[in-house]
């Protein structure tokens, strides 16, 4: 049994007996027709079968699937930032103030939360015109 990598799929191939150029060739094989498909390969697993190699690939499942342009990306970088800045996940921070370091103003209560879901709200509603 060997391992081989090729771009970011990792082949494992049960027999010795299989030449590392035969299983490399039916490894790209297997990438190539799943990548027509519009499937993402995370493994692959190369047996010798009775009619010749059996090749067993293991798509990629999972929200990392997705493929993004840089403008979402950016997108979602924007997204992180935001919920972070209006929902702090720190400790120490005050949840239900908020504080502008510019004026030194001082916001409490529930007009807090409100301002912080309808900005959010129209974010989100601003992302999805992009």
């Amino acid at each position: 049994m060997y391992k081989l990598i090729i771009g970011n799929v990792r082949i494992t191939v049960s027999d010795d007996k299989i030449g590392r150029e035969q299983a490399a060739a039916a490894a790209r094989q297997a990438i190539g027709a799943a990548q027509s498909q519009g499937k993402i390969i995370s493994h692959i697993a190369i047996n010798a079968g009775e009619t010749g190699l059996e090749v067993k690939p293991t798509e990629k499942i999972g929200h990392r699937v997705t493929r993004k342009t840089i403008k979402h990306s950016m997108l979602d970088g924007m997204h992180y930032a935001i919920n972070e800045k209006l929902y702090p996940s720190s400790n120490y921070t005050n949840k239900d103030s908020w504080f502008d370091s510019d004026t030194g103003q001082e916001w409490r209560g529930s007009e807090v939360e409100n301002t912080r879901d309808d900005l959010l709200a129209k974010f989100e509603a601003w992302m999805k015109t992009i």
